[in-house]
């Protein structure tokens, strides 16, 4: 698609995805949609049938690596007319929302197998911009374990939505044939979980069986894709390290003791662990103002109208309501809790040597927006992270634990031509994230703010 197209940018500042510094004097060199070369500026005038983009000292860095996200949800908790009607329009938000604010890579940790494969084919065809996607496709899991408010559809309902968002499993032979089949739609992760209590209010929760974690584990080493463990627990991160999964995602709110650490590193395991999740509830009055302000630029109308709701319920007093055990209310408290325990523990597992990424669960929860992948970032450093050590874990450390490691993760010759470009230092100042002035996927320019707009 891209053929020969020579592309050069000049006048950067260089933060590559390896150094702890900024690297100045320098020009990258994409043919086709991959980095040709990294010159010094003064070997410019040697190139002179490339097209070159001048980037004014701004700092050009590898795009930015999601490493949990759910991106085919569409912010829709009730389905209603206006919902199904804009559901698709929602999802295009959902990709183009990733290029805008600098993610080009993601692995998605959830979603209806047929309906991500047909969006990937859209994004890979040029029809809608987006990321690109890893897929774990549908989330295996036990039957009341969590996601616990995502129902097992029936056969007409997965035909309409594209298969099942979870699969409910009870024997290591259901574990066997699901897990096959989804690698055999392309997923090249698959995700389970160890929950052993409810942050909904819903008391205890059954997990699968030992016998069918060792499956799942059998199979992901057999198809040789990842395995990923949901886990919120001391319990759920002794029960990953014991199976041995690849990640281990979100983080424990207990504190972990040193030697089911030195186990974990001793494995060469990986955590994401979206801190933000648990950041997040600490900060509800801030993004029911940034929804209120400036939402529509992100959402549908009804997408918007309900996740303005599902802030907005929050505040009801008493909570949770009367209901909490026939609905879903998430447990505040338990966030605002563990969120200093959460925190204790990554600083301890960096201290351990760790590998430890970053995501966001942007659509995940109902407080997981589009924009505010820095205040992860923020929250690494908040726990013992340099700023330069918190952008390598946003994108040559990620691009190492979701497997991408060849293609992306750093601004380097013979891999994809996958930038953004920002004003400001962000080895100074994470929250220059935030200042995005381009966007290059594959050496395309998304996203140009430089003339203050965005490429459609």
């Amino acid at each position: 698609m891209h053929g020969n197209r020579k592309k050069g940018f000049y006048n950067l500042n260089l933060f590559d995805g390896i150094s702890d510094e900024i690297i100045t004097d320098r020009m990258i060199r994409i043919i086709g949609d991959r980095i040709a070369g990294m010159e010094d500026l003064s070997q410019k005038t040697n190139f002179p049938d490339y097209e070159w983009t001048d980037l004014k000292g701004y700092t050009l860095m590898p795009g930015l690596i999601d490493a949990h996200i759910h991106i085919t949800v569409p912010f829709i908790f009730k389905v209603t007319l206006n919902a199904l009607r804009q559901m698709n329009a929602q999802l295009t938000k959902n990709f183009y929302n990733c290029i805008k604010y600098g993610v080009t890579t993601v692995r998605d940790m959830g979603a209806f197998p047929k309906k991500i494969n047909q969006w990937r084919k859209k994004i890979d065809s040029g029809k809608v911009i987006g990321p690109r996607i890893v897929p774990s496709h549908s989330f295996i899991t036990s039957k009341n374990g969590v996601p616990e408010m995502a129902p097992a559809l029936n056969f007409v309902e997965a035909m309409i939505t594209g298969g099942q968002f979870v699969e409910r499993l009870e024997t290591p032979d259901q574990v066997d044939r699901v897990a096959n089949r989804l690698v055999n739609q392309g997923a090249r992760w698959l995700k389970t979980q160890y929950s052993e209590e409810s942050f909904l209010f819903h008391g205890r929760l059954i997990n699968l069986s030992d016998q069918c974690f060792q499956k799942l584990r059998s199979v992901a080493n057999l198809r040789k894709v990842g395995m990923a463990m949901h886990h919120t627990e001391i319990a759920g991160f002794k029960k990953g390290v014991q199976i041995g999964v690849d990640t281990l995602e979100h983080c424990a709110t207990g504190d972990l003791d040193g030697a089911d650490i030195d186990s974990f590193v001793d494995k060469r395991m990986a955590i994401v662990p979206t801190l933000k999740v648990l950041g997040d509830s600490f900060d509800i009055e801030m993004l029911r103002d940034w929804l209120n302000v400036v939402g529509d630029q992100d959402f549908m109308p009804e997408p918007l109208r309900q996740s303005k709701g599902e802030i907005d319920r929050l505040f009801r007093k008493p909570y949770p309501p009367a209901d909490f055990k026939e609905k879903f209310y998430p447990d505040i408290e338990f966030f605002k809790r563990g969120y200093p325990v959460a925190m204790r523990n990554v600083e301890k597992m960096k201290k351990a040597g760790a590998r430890i990424g970053v995501g966001t669960d942007t659509c995940g929860t109902g407080l997981s927006f589009f924009g505010f992948y820095f205040r992860e970032l923020e929250h690494l450093t908040q726990a013992g992270y340099t700023n330069a050590e918190a952008l390598k874990a946003a994108t040559s450390i990620n691009a190492c634990i979701i497997g991408m490691s060849d293609d992306v993760g750093s601004v380097e010759p013979k891999k994809f031509a996958d930038f953004i470009v920002v004003e400001g230092d962000p080895l100074k100042d994470i929250r220059a994230l935030q200042n995005i002035r381009y966007v290059v996927k594959g050496g395309d320019i998304l996203i140009d703010l430089s003339r203050k707009k965005y490429s459609t």
